[in-house]
């Protein structure tokens, strides 16, 4: 029996998304080309996965560019409740969007608790059992899949986050197609990557902001928020600031009087100005119906 009950009819091999359903056999699924494990009711799609090769093909040369209104936060809650976890201008796109199976890409030890409350069908998948890497405690993961071959079936999502993920595959433009064809026409790819934060857990894709802009739209996706999350100077305000106490508050400082400066001397936005800056970019795209 799987942990996550709903998630049976969603399943399939990663290989042939929209193949036969799996089916149980003891204790493995079949039907995905190879046996697929299930311990303690968490199916496991990468321990025994062939290997496998993929094509991509991409436009050149490549032209697109944001328009400055996608260089902006979109609008944030004016309050949150204390089980939503995720930034404040996140809030609103979730509560209003249409209601579904939300899956968290690359969720370590899950998220359940911020987004089941909205009404949607949380699917937690990660790379491992217990990868710890959003923090110690116990894991609560309902797959475990390589993000690069995602056992979902086409159109079967109305969301995907994707927190601090994007920096960490071996081949973001795989992952991103895969995003577009899991999400049914208008749902939501909501998620962050890294641009100048350090290079951390083997972290390889560090993204500009026109680099994950086009990352998102040549793989069919359309990009409705682009915007900075924490600078460089907040997110490593202990090594600037030489573990200097409140260096985090020194951090926040720093970001606010290069925003003034930025405001006196530059006729470019300073939000659009920090961009250049931010240690982390968040996102927020969409499927085209």
């Amino acid at each position: 029996m799987l942990k996550n009950k709903k998630l049976l009819p969603l399943l399939c091999s990663p290989d042939q998304p929209d193949g036969a359903l799996l089916e149980f056999d003891g204790d493995s699924l079949t039907g995905a080309g190879w046996r697929v494990p299930v311990v303690e009711g968490i199916p496991d799609f990468v321990s025994h996965a062939p290997p496998v090769k993929r094509t991509l093909n991409f436009e050149i040369p490549i032209e697109c560019r944001p328009a400055p209104e996608v260089l902006k936060q979109p609008p944030a809650a004016g309050q949150t409740p204390s089980w939503f976890r995720e930034s404040a201008d996140k809030y609103p796109l979730l509560d209003n969007h249409q209601k579904g199976f939300l899956l968290d890409l690359g969720s370590g030890q899950g998220n359940r608790q911020t987004y089941e409350p909205f009404g949607y069908d949380y699917i937690a998948l990660d790379i491992s059992f217990n990868s710890q890497q959003r923090g110690p405690g116990e894991s609560d993961v309902d797959v475990v899949a390589d993000c690069h071959r995602i056992p979902l079936r086409s159109e079967s999502l109305q969301v995907v986050v994707s927190t601090a993920v994007l920096e960490h595959v071996y081949c973001p433009p795989l992952v991103v197609q895969e995003v577009h064809r899991v999400l049914k026409p208008g749902g939501l790819f909501i998620g962050n990557c890294s641009f100048l934060e350090a290079e951390h857990f083997d972290s390889q894709y560090h993204h500009t902001h026109l680099g994950l802009y086009r990352l998102l739209t040549l793989n069919g996706l359309r990009v409705m928020n682009l915007y900075p999350g924490e600078s460089l100077w907040e997110l490593h305000s202990g090594s600037i600031y030489f573990g200097l106490p409140k260096n985090k508050l020194l951090g926040r400082l720093h970001r606010k009087l290069y925003l003034m400066g930025v405001k006196l001397k530059s006729a470019e936005a300073a939000e659009q100005r920090l961009l250049r800056h931010a240690a982390i970019l968040q996102f927020v795209a969409v499927k085209e119906r």
